[in-house]
């Protein structure tokens, strides 16, 4: 039977030996495991990189598209407000340009050179007064058409007339009666006013037909530029028809001057 030595360790029943291979089998084991471990969580990092440059890679592109639109968005609103400023231009300047050139009608009006004689004036006056009704010319533009016919004379003495409003030595003229009342003032001299009134006293029919003398009172009434009212006109017209003629309309109802005038004309008839 053969021998064997006390350090041989392939003896097959060493307790000492099969320790030792049990914990090899458990490191080997072990071993294995942390492997398997290393490698699942190196599986997961790599994962988690491409999920992570993909998701990158997502917003990224969201983002551009994003800046690209708010651009875009951007670049519409500021073309939307440059058409709105000059389209807004356009029609301030379109409005100031209406201002700058207002409207004005076309009117005749006789030409006044200034001439000494009042009735020429104020014959002048009349037959603007009757245009301006007649076209419905606005009060702020009178003056401006009236003063455009002035000539000769007229023409310098409406200039001093400005200058003098310019330095405050007098009233401005705004208004049509303004200028009226300033060129009264200048072409119709008080005496000739109180000439008119006293014809104006004392005028009677007389001779005169019931139309001519009608005429006559009228015109005095307007050149006095006395304001009366309907009745005190007709007060005064049947005070001073004929006596014959008076009698019988004073029998009469009327209820207006021109009813007046032409019930007077039919008793005269």
């Amino acid at each position: 039977m053969a021998a064997y030595s006390s350090g041989d360790s392939s003896k097959p029943h060493s307790p000492h030996r099969a320790f030792i291979l049990g914990e090899l089998k458990e490191a080997k084991c072990s071993l294995a495991q942390k492997d398997e471990a290393i490698k699942q969580l190196e599986e997961r990092l790599q994962r988690f990189e491409v999920t992570h440059d993909r998701s990158n890679h997502s917003k990224h592109g969201s983002h551009h598209s994003h800046r690209h639109s708010s651009r875009s968005s951007s670049n519409a609103h500021g073309h939307e407000e440059e058409h709105r400023r000059r389209t807004h231009h356009h029609h301030h300047h379109d409005r100031r340009q209406n201002v700058a050139k207002p409207y004005f009608p076309i009117v005749k009006l006789p030409s006044f050179s200034g001439d000494g004689d009042p009735n020429v004036y104020l014959g002048w006056e009349g037959k603007v007064e009757q245009t301006f009704h007649v076209h419905e010319a606005q009060e702020d533009q009178r003056v401006r058409l009236a003063s455009l016919e002035f000539l000769d004379y007229s023409m310098q003495w409406w200039h001093k007339t400005l200058m003098d409003i310019g330095l405050n030595k007098r009233p401005p003229v705004v208004s049509w009666n303004d200028l009226k009342e300033c060129m009264r003032d200048r072409f119709v001299p008080p005496h000739f006013r109180k000439d008119l009134l006293l014809k104006l006293q004392r005028l009677h029919q007389g001779t005169l037909s019931v139309d001519a003398y009608f005429k006559e009172l009228d015109t005095l009434l307007i050149k006095v530029d006395m304001h009366e009212n309907e009745e005190a006109k007709m007060a005064r017209f049947v005070s001073c028809l004929r006596r014959d003629i008076q009698d019988v309309v004073e029998l009469h109802e009327y209820s207006s001057l021109q009813t007046l005038l032409h019930l007077a004309i039919k008793v005269e008839s």
